[in-house]
């Protein structure tokens, strides 16, 4: 696990902050996608479970996988060139980079999909991501209408949640699946104080972004592929 847990470090803790909840589910995808490596966007169009939510047709699947394969790509020459950027800078390089990848890939969804598959994925995406992402989410921020002082408070949550992951990998081991649980747990207590930074009418708004639930399952290869699924789910974020 040190060559992962170095390779997070190096990145900043940025990405992986942001990144989908099946991230750190055991079997979880770790293709490089919008939103941090492990998973994202691009994880989300491959996965089998959610074209089927989406209804796409074979024509759209197909263009669907082509569209995660270039994001994939461009994202990981990238990430390359971030090696020789100053430990200091890289987290204003990573944010600036999944922007960027992220404007991309949104794009490219827009052109595939139609509006009413488009909403659903960015719910299902929402779903993954959770309320603390909501800070690198412009769109979101102005649907929830959040204060100076939510976001302040979430990018505080969101610290705090970094530099206990931080201190995770730096405890040294080797059980890579053991880290992961323990993230697992460090970002659905993070979401959860984040929730409770919202108010009832705040609350409301992210019920309705996030529509009806639905789990995600990354079972097959990197990134979601084949095997992955999903189900409906009767309890919200």
């Amino acid at each position: 696990m040190r060559t992962f847990g170095k390779m997070i470090l190096g990145l900043g803790m940025v990405a992986l902050l942001v990144a989908p909840a099946q991230a750190q589910r055991p079997g979880g995808g770790r293709g490089f996608g919008f939103g941090g490596p492990f998973g994202g966007g691009a994880a989300l169009l491959t996965n089998k479970g959610v074209q089927q939510e989406l209804k796409v047709s074979d024509e759209q699947a197909s263009k669907l996988e082509a569209l995660a394969e270039e994001s994939r790509t461009k994202q990981r020459e990238q990430f390359e060139k971030l090696q020789d950027v100053p430990q200091d800078e890289r987290r204003a390089k990573m944010q600036e980079l999944n922007q960027t990848i992220t404007a991309h890939l949104r794009k490219g969804i827009g052109e595939v999909l139609k509006p009413e598959q488009v909403k659903r994925f960015d719910q299902i995406q929402l779903q993954q991501m959770g309320v603390l992402a909501a800070p690198q989410m412009p769109r979101v921020q102005e649907a929830l209408k959040l204060t100076d002082e939510q976001k302040s408070k979430l990018t505080t949550i969101q610290e705090e949640q970094r530099e206990a992951m931080q201190g995770l990998f730096q405890g040294g081991g080797d059980d890579r699946q053991a880290a992961m649980r323990k993230m697992t747990e460090l970002r659905t207590k993070g979401n959860e104080k984040a929730m409770a930074v919202l108010t009832g009418e705040q609350k409301a708004t992210w019920k309705e972004l996030t529509g009806e639930p639905f789990e995600v399952r990354f079972e097959g290869g990197p990134g979601g592929g084949p095997g992955g699924g999903g189900q409906r789910r009767n309890n919200n974020n």
